[in-house]
């Protein structure tokens, strides 16, 4: 893996690690739909005025319909569902439930792409998923009706993200970048409006839930998704979709100077634990050559 794609990784990592907090803000005020929309469309609007600034070609009359899937099943219906679960469950759990996009990713491939699952990939995948648990450090929980369907609203987006990220792949190869990032925003918030206006109770935000959805809009979707496409057009899907994991890392850091939330050991081990899993996925790792039989002659 290059550098630039390792920090491009790290950079969305932060990022998205940052919206689950700033969904504690804004869903109080516009719910879960309303927040989906917001941030959708102020997303997809500073990526298309991006675009017409500097002339880019978003493939938008090739591409279309493949814009407007992906733009919902990437968009539009996991934030409405995780603004739901956000008016539920503490951000600290969205980002664990979050962590099972890899999960779905890796099966979708192997389905799809006809990927191969080594083992340390899958080792991997199982490590991460236990640094997860470990950082979020659950404890006892009460299990409820809104809880379940919370977290069943968590996990149903993080399998939409798994298989969005294999079709991109299979279907969408070769579209320009900014096209996917800012044509599939923008299509899925024009297809969402009715829904969104009709269900949302508007009213004027504070300075804080406004620059909250500000944040969510230009930073968490509009840069997020053009980082997020790139890698998977240089690493592929499953690779790429492994950002999930680090999230949690970031979600906590969040949750801890903005939130106030508290650091525990446990955080830091899992993050660490989180860090060896990626590694395994990434094959960053280096591996160890093959044994030489010294009493062999060399042929």
């Amino acid at each position: 893996m290059r550098t630039s794609d390792l920090v491009r990784l790290v950079a969305l990592a932060a990022i998205w690690g940052g919206s689950f907090a700033l969904m504690r803000v804004t869903t109080p005020i516009f719910g879960g739909i309303g927040t989906m929309w917001l941030r959708i469309g102020i997303g997809g609007s500073a990526l298309l005025l991006y675009a017409w600034i500097i002339r880019a070609e978003l493939g938008a009359a090739r591409y279309w319909r493949h814009y407007l899937l992906v733009g919902l099943l990437s968009s539009a219906v996991p934030f409405a569902l995780f603004g739901y679960a956000m008016q539920t469950l503490p951000a600290s759990y969205g980002a664990m439930l979050n962590a099972l996009a890899p999960l779905f990713g890796a099966l979708f491939a192997a389905l799809m792409l006809g990927e191969k699952l080594n083992r340390w990939r899958c080792a991997g995948l199982v490590i991460s998923f236990g640094g997860v648990a470990m950082i979020v450090n659950l404890g006892p929980i009460e299990v409820t009706p809104p809880v379940l369907l919370a977290a069943g609203a968590c996990v149903l987006a993080t399998a939409l993200y798994g298989f969005v990220g294999v079709y991109i792949k299979r279907y969408v190869h070769g579209a320009p970048n900014l096209g996917m990032a800012g044509c599939t925003l923008a299509f899925a918030s024009i297809a969402s409006a009715p829904i969104a206006v009709s269900a949302t109770t508007w009213a004027l935000p504070s300075l804080p839930v406004a620059l909250a959805t500000l944040a969510l809009g230009l930073l968490c979707s509009g840069v997020a998704y053009l980082l997020y496409y790139r890698l998977i057009a240089d690493l592929g899907p499953t690779k790429a979709i492994s950002v999930t994991f680090l999230i949690p890392v970031f979600g906590v850091f969040w949750g801890t100077v903005f939130l106030k939330e508290t650091l525990t050991l446990g955080s830091v081990a899992g993050g660490t634990t989180i860090l060896l899993g990626m590694a395994l996925v990434l094959q960053l790792l280096p591996r160890r050559p093959p044994e030489v039989d010294v009493h062999q002659p060399a042929k």
